[in-house]
């Protein structure tokens, strides 16, 4: 004996209404971890000003992810952003493109250089993330962390300092700060 038409409906029913329950459940679980992501993304901590006596910034040698080496005072006539950070650490990663924004805007403008001082992770971590980034300023490679942590003092990061022409440092900041934000610190040393 073959179900009633009548059954074969319902049953046929039941289970599209069973598949479209799943569908929207699965959409608000999705919208809920968007929201959850851009929230956690805005509430990044506000960056906080270091009070910097205008010192002579401590000179380093580092290498970059493609192996030439960077010597901060080879870059004397210039003005430099230099950035400590990680892979790991949300507000770096959130910063990454307005660095690079700034580098690509302003490098020729003004002679000016973004430096980025990678702590402590492996050069293959950190050339990818660079590649998938499409990040174009140096990432310098801060192997024993003694840059990062005994010449600059960097207890917190992002960290990022801003070196005048004359080696000196005029500004730092801990925490991530907008785009618009540098290049009004920077206006003040261009």
């Amino acid at each position: 004996m073959s179900p009633e038409p009548a059954a074969t409906s319902l049953s046929t029913r039941s289970g599209r209404s069973f598949f479209f329950g799943i569908l929207v459940a699965l959409s608000l679980i999705t919208l809920a971890l968007a929201v959850w992501a851009w929230q956690r993304t805005e509430a990044l901590p506000p960056a906080q000003s270091v009070t910097v006596s205008q010192e002579e910034a401590p000179d380093f040698s580092l290498q970059t992810v493609d192996g030439k080496t960077i010597t901060l005072t080879d870059l004397r006539g210039k003005v430099v952003l230099l950035n400590f950070w990680a892979t790991w650490c949300p507000p770096c990663n959130a910063e990454m493109p307005d660095l690079d924004a700034l580098q690509r805007a302003y490098s020729a403008e003004h002679d000016f250089t973004v430096l980025g001082v990678n702590l402590q992770e492996d050069r293959t971590v950190v050339e990818k993330y660079a590649h998938a980034a499409g990040i174009t300023f140096p990432l310098l490679l801060d192997e024993d962390g003694d840059v990062s942590t005994s010449r600059y003092s960097v207890r917190t990061l992002p960290m990022s300092f801003i070196i005048d022409r004359d080696g000196r440092i005029r500004d730092a900041w801990t925490g991530r700060l907008s785009r618009g934000a540098m290049v009004d610190r920077l206006e003040q040393v261009w």
